[in-house]
């Protein structure tokens, strides 16, 4: 399929401050890109350019890109198709539409166990699927993700936003592009519960020691490990979250 060439963006600028919850650079993107979709700029079946140029177009940085591509197709409006690219769904914009929740703050406590079960099915399933499948390049993006929350020290956000994107990260590694979408669809949701988690971590750096064990594990392919470590980590995080949902 041939596919547009995206119009130059315009640079994302960070809007006033007003009493209202900021806008935050990568939900300033999602909505431009959104924009463009919406207006028919961006046509279904249109290939998006590559993070790093959309980086350049918006003027930020190409993880504030990442989440947003997570939170587009969260709603939606993209496909991130593994080896291939970045496309525009094909929908009925008018109808189908619509900003993600905050799924975990409006969630009932049954449903908010619903969700977490979700999580540690899918993420079981991830980490056993990068032994077996992962590449040099899907190793190269853990191992990013996982240092860029190790001098991610500055914000809550920039913690979560890092631990969310090595998660992904671990999701692309299977090659398994139903799974990451998936995650992609989750990411708003459990971004939520990612930033319980780390508000209540005694040691802050409990959570990157558990992620290096985990990349370590599936760069060497054992699966066995892998699967045991990512549910210590999960049953870690939950009892965080449904301590505080008490």
């Amino acid at each position: 399929m041939d596919t547009k060439p995206a119009k130059p963006a315009k640079a994302v600028k960070p809007k006033a401050k007003s009493k209202s919850k900021p806008t935050k650079i990568y939900e300033q993107v999602a909505r431009h890109i959104k924009q463009m979709i919406e207006d028919g700029v961006l046509a279904p079946g249109d290939k998006l350019p590559p993070m790093t140029e959309l980086a350049k177009q918006f003027g930020v940085s190409r993880a504030a890109v990442r989440e947003a591509f997570s939170s587009l197709v969260g709603m939606g409006l993209i496909d991130l198709r593994h080896g291939e690219g970045t496309f525009v769904q094909q929908i009925d914009v008018q109808t189908m539409i619509i900003e993600p929740m905050n799924a975990a703050l409006l969630l009932g406590r049954s449903n908010l166990r619903d969700l977490l079960e979700m999580r540690r099915l899918l993420e079981t399933g991830a980490v056993q699927a990068a032994c077996e499948r992962r590449t040099e390049e899907g190793l190269v993006r853990m191992k990013q993700a996982l240092e860029q929350q190790e001098t991610a020290r500055h914000t809550l956000e920039e913690q979560v936003s890092c631990d969310l994107q090595f998660h992904i990260a671990i999701a692309e590694a299977s090659g398994n592009n139903v799974l990451l979408n998936l995650m992609h669809t989750l990411s708003e949701a459990l971004r939520s519960t990612l930033r319980t988690t780390h508000e209540a971590a005694a040691d802050p750096q409990a959570s990157i020691r558990e992620h290096r064990l985990l990349f370590e594990a599936i760069q060497n392919r054992d699966a066995e490990m892998a699967a045991r470590l990512i549910a210590d980590h999960l049953e870690h995080s939950e009892r965080h979250v449904l301590t505080r949902k008490t």
